[in-house]
């Protein structure tokens, strides 16, 4: 076992050399240059998610190892839109009421029927989500890119009316 350490040595352990030689100004310079620009610098109109539908890629892979990869097409839901997922997500879960389910089971049917509603075009992969095995962390994972999606959109977004052509499984 190690002896204990004098006040002295704790007293030098705990002085801040790596500050030796450098001034406020040059602290401050360092600091400058390594930050990071906020949000509201960045031109949001050059990220493709202002877009409205919005394309992106796709891969998870799950824990046995297999990817799950594909383009997925989303559009900002219309009021239409989530009408129609909270009556799908009543259907889902046969017109329970949402007190009566576990958190899993309302967040399953939550994500499925927005997913139905908001998704243009997907993989032949996802034609049936209900069906996949084990496929709630690949549900998931595919909302949250949505999630992610809306919420941009939310505050950066170019409104224009939302493509709802394809409504396939590309």
């Amino acid at each position: 076992m190690a002896g204990k350490l004098t006040k002295d040595e704790v007293a030098e352990r705990m002085k801040p050399t790596y500050l030796d030689g450098l001034s406020t100004d040059d602290l401050k310079e360092e600091v400058e240059t390594e930050m990071v620009k906020p949000e509201s610098e960045e031109d949001p109109n050059k990220d493709p998610r202002s877009q409205n539908p919005y394309t992106f890629p796709f891969s998870w892979t799950d824990p046995r190892g297999k990817v799950w990869a594909g383009s997925f097409t989303t559009h900002y839901p219309t009021p239409r839109d989530l009408l129609q997922a909270g009556a799908m997500q009543s259907r889902l879960v046969g017109g329970s009421p949402k007190e009566s389910l576990d958190d899993l089971t309302s967040e399953i049917a939550f994500i499925v029927a927005r997913l139905t509603f908001c998704l243009d075009e997907k993989p032949k992969w996802f034609r049936d989500p209900l069906a996949i095995v084990d496929g709630v962390p690949l549900l998931q994972a595919v909302y949250s890119e949505v999630l992610d999606f809306e919420q941009w959109f939310r505050q950066h977004g170019t409104v224009t009316p939302a493509s709802k052509t394809k409504r396939g499984n590309a």
